[in-house]
């Protein structure tokens, strides 16, 4: 399949939001393009499995119980939503990660199968040429000149609507300029396929330059949001420069435990080190309940990754098992790991 080709007169776009994070779908949004112009759109709220939902996934996509609690299941609605699968070619934002996983396991339930479905990934389209910051949704339209509602973000239908919009121009020959969306860590946690924070050696010609500023570059573009699942953090140039390993030591008082820990029960990989004592570190995430691993498999759950002395054939692992359709969370950084042990740790685990 090349993915540099666009379809010249027919495609469709297809977005899902799913209810729990075994990616059991409860919105499907479609918009079908023909000649340039969307032309249909249609979208289905569908009851998951046992109407059950996750409820650290709500604050994404807003969808409840109650509001799928008497539409059909998607075995019912499949015979609505196949057609539209086969107009034309199927296009996607993030496809390897979201809707062929997504389609793959919410089918198994109804012991029918997604082998035949064959979706084109438009992050190919639109990876950064600057290798900084992120290529979701937002930032490509950014990128694109298409205006962006952030509140309607996550809704299927919008979303497909968005990527159907990008395509269309992407089709007229217009590129992406990146140099309209500027990088900062706001827009890094939104991003949903940024593939690297900064290239080797660009944070030493950085810090050249700006050396009371460095290093507060390095931690803002370091600490990125892991619920973004395929943020790669790359192993940076540093130069002698960067801060090196401290003693700091787990508050074991403060740490979330028990039912409310968002680590019990999850297999965690930890590489890199951090301003916490990594022996601290360890220590801390047994008593969180988690199961501490030493190498990156289809079965982790986690990786906690350090802003120095990052190990690369971990991440390497990592984006293998995600290149598979395998979803790990990621907690990059000391402020995320200061959020994982003593805040809102289960925000990690989110689509």
């Amino acid at each position: 399949m090349n993915t540099k080709n666009l379809p010249a007169n027919t495609f469709v776009t297809i977005d899902v939001e799913w209810a729990t994070r075994d990616q059991q779908i409860c919105q499907i949004g479609m918009a079908v393009v023909r000649n340039g112009k969307i032309v249909e759109h249609p979208q289905w709220l569908i009851q998951p499995p046992g109407n059950e939902y996750d409820e650290t996934l709500f604050r994404s996509h807003h969808i409840r119980p109650e509001m799928t609690a008497t539409k059909p299941t998607l075995e019912v609605l499949w015979p609505e939503i196949q057609p539209y699968l086969l107009i034309g070619e199927l296009w996607a934002h993030n496809a390897v990660s979201a809707e062929i996983p997504a389609f793959q396991k919410s089918l198994a339930e109804y012991n029918m199968s997604a082998e035949w479905l064959s979706i084109h990934d438009s992050i190919e389209l639109f990876r950064r040429s600057d290798c900084k910051g992120g290529n979701g949704l937002q930032q490509c339209c950014m990128a694109m000149n298409i205006p962006f509602d952030e509140n309607e973000h996550h809704d299927a239908l919008y979303d497909a609507e968005i990527l159907a919009k990008l395509l269309i121009r992407y089709a007229e020959g217009i590129r992406p300029d990146w140099s309209n969306v500027p990088v900062n860590a706001e827009q890094l946690r939104k991003s949903q396929q940024g593939k690297r924070v900064l290239c080797l050696g660009e944070f030493t010609d950085y810090y050249a330059q700006n050396p009371l500023g460095g290093e507060d570059l390095f931690a803002e573009l370091s600490s990125t949001y892991a619920g973004a699942q395929l943020q790669v953090v790359d192993v940076f140039d540093k130069g002698d420069k960067m801060p090196k390993e401290k003693d700091g030591i787990v508050d074991i008082a403060r740490l979330k435990m028990g039912e409310n820990s968002a680590l019990n029960g999850k297999k965690v990989v930890l590489t890199g080190a951090f301003a916490i004592n990594r022996k601290e570190i360890e220590r801390a995430l047994v008593a969180m309940g988690a199961k501490k691993v030493s190498g990156v498999t289809k079965n982790t759950d986690a990786v906690i990754i350090g802003p120095i002395n990052v190990s690369g054939g971990k991440l390497t692992d990592l984006e293998a098992q995600e290149a598979q359709g395998h979803h790990i969370a990621r907690i990059v950084g000391d402020a995320d790991l200061e959020e994982l042990l003593y805040g809102d740790g289960h925000k990690f685990f989110f689509k």
